[in-house]
């Protein structure tokens, strides 16, 4: 039964760390325990989300892909991919340490037709954020959103 085991208790973990003398059977190897992990729940105060600069890769981003450029059906998805893909390499490049970056990006045809879009997420408004840009030509509408979730 459960109330006949004997709990053991186990002792702390601890780093052996060799020397010369060790190595050789010389003398006992020193013992030091193991630091507690430290748990981040909070970014630093110079390692939160940088939205400002984040909207700038956005806007430069879509104007390096689609200036120019005439609405195909065929080619939308991958300029879309292409887009997300960018802005989310050049996100990282900003070395927000513990950030998961997710990246979406829709691009449709012009047509006088209006868009309505909803996003739901469940975060932590103290260090979670999001920015968002959109560009427009005469036949293209593009809108990208990025998604900076901290990771605890």
């Amino acid at each position: 039964m459960a109330d006949d085991e004997e709990v053991v208790e186990e002792a702390p973990e601890v780093v052996r760390e060799p020397s010369a003398e060790s190595e050789a059977g010389l003398s006992p190897v020193e013992e030091k325990p193991l630091a507690p992990p430290k748990y981040e729940v909070r970014p630093g105060l110079g390692e939160k989300f940088q939205a400002q600069n984040v909207r700038e890769i956005i806007l430069s981003t879509m104007q390096e892909q689609l200036t120019g450029r005439q609405y195909r059906a065929d080619q939308a998805p991958r300029w879309a991919k292409s887009i997300s893909n960018a802005v989310r390499q050049r996100c990282q490049e900003l070395d927000m340490k513990r950030y998961k970056i997710l990246v979406q990006t829709t691009v449709i045809e012009m047509k006088g037709a209006g868009i309505k879009s909803g996003q739901r997420c469940i975060w932590d408004p103290e260090t979670d954020e999001y920015v968002d840009d959109l560009f427009r030509n005469d036949t293209i509408f593009c809108y990208t959103i990025v998604y900076g979730i901290y990771m605890y």
